[in-house]
């Protein structure tokens, strides 16, 4: 298992991106901002592998969390595609 201490300065977001691996955050202190919500200290969020997802901190306050999974892992940023010209 690895387990990272992970501190977000107030407003940053990661972009979209996915990990080749589950993993979850436990919040230690602050609001965790997702794609799926904010949540605050004591609460643990799980993103499944692969899920395309936003994490970071609310613009009112850092957030730090523990960061676990159970494999090694990458971030691979979500490009969508260009948007079509209309005609």
């Amino acid at each position: 298992a690895l387990v990272r201490l992970v501190r977000y300065p107030a407003g940053v977001i990661n972009p979209s991106h996915t990990h080749p691996c589950g993993h979850g955050m436990y919040v230690l202190e602050g609001r965790l901002v997702t794609h799926a919500g904010a949540f605050g200290p004591g609460l643990f969020v799980w993103f499944p592998e692969g899920e395309v997802m936003e994490h970071g901190a609310s613009a009112d306050g850092d957030v730090t969390v523990l960061f676990v999974t159970n494999k090694a892992f990458r971030i691979d940023y979500f490009t969508p595609p260009p948007a079509q010209a209309l005609s």
